[in-house]
């Protein structure tokens, strides 16, 4: 190994390489801010961040717990205006002499998943059932909001592979006329805690029989976690941001639940023991 010393350049990329590609450590904290389903309301959602920024400090950390995108009641959908919206949040934190790369996280929700994988389609054995499946969990309005025709898929699994290969591509071009969004959709995390594994965020449950490593698609489509009657691998707390069972906001002594439904935002912010310290609601 060389003994000379590492630049900043280095040591950036040496922390991203570190990052486990499906987990991601917040580090030691005091204080994180926690941003529940926002599912493309994106007037909400820029109200929100509005109060976030007038009340965070520099050495505090923030959390997407997925669903940026999503299915509303609203006439249009702007899933894909509410991501621009999260990226300037995040540059707000990194505009701090203390920020580092570790400091805010985007978890993988649902609707990122059914995003993604419109873009494999063509490889799938029955893509009109699960185009079907996709559009009857929102998928359509979520392309909408890229400007994608709502009906582009389910026409084109009628119409064979070579027909799908071509709508994957449509889509794609389309996040990426959108600065920044296909890297966001890289970026995003299974699950997310502290470096002293006090807290864990996730987006929608989790197999409370399994370690952290070894969790799998239950973090973004739920399940064992409205349920918690002990801790989990000592954890002190949970926190998720979505609630498929779509029972709202909840606190519970293990577990707490920022999903404010079709028609609010909400975010906690928590300290390093669990405390929920406020909730923002727009």
């Amino acid at each position: 190994m060389s003994t000379h010393s590492l630049n900043a350049h280095t040591e950036y990329e040496k922390k991203m390489l570190l990052q486990d590609s499906k987990i991601h450590n917040l580090g030691s904290f005091k204080r994180v801010w926690v941003i529940g389903s926002v599912r493309g309301k994106s007037s909400l959602f820029e109200k929100v961040c509005e109060k976030i920024i007038q009340k965070f400090k520099p050495l505090d950390r923030l959390v997407y717990t997925g669903n940026l995108l999503g299915s509303n009641l609203d006439d249009n959908n702007d899933s894909a205006r509410v991501i621009d919206i999260a990226l300037k949040l995040r540059s707000k934190f990194m505009c701090n002499k203390f920020f580092d790369v570790s400091d805010v996280v985007f978890l993988r929700g649902c609707f990122e998943e059914l995003l993604e994988k419109s873009i494999e389609l063509h490889i799938s054995p029955n893509p009109l059932e699960l185009v079907e499946w996709m559009y009857s969990k929102g998928l359509d309005q979520v392309l909408k909001s890229y400007n994608i025709p709502g009906n582009l898929l389910n026409n084109a699994a009628r119409n064979g592979a070579a027909a799908l290969s071509r709508a994957s591509s449509e889509i794609r071009l389309a996040i990426n006329k959108n600065l920044g969004h296909a890297n966001y959709l890289s970026s995003l995390k299974r699950l997310a805690f502290n470096e002293e594994k006090t807290l864990l965020f996730v987006s929608a449950g989790l197999s409370k029989d399994r370690p952290i490593e070894a969790q799998s698609d239950e973090l973004w489509w739920g399940g064992g976690f409205s349920d918690l009657d002990e801790p989990y691998n000592d954890m002190l707390r949970l926190v998720r941001g979505y609630d498929p069972k779509q029972n709202g906001i909840i606190s519970g002594k293990y577990g707490v639940t920022l999903d404010g439904g079709n028609e609010t935002i909400c975010v906690g912010l928590f300290n390093s023991d669990g405390h929920l310290i406020e909730t923002i609601q727009s």
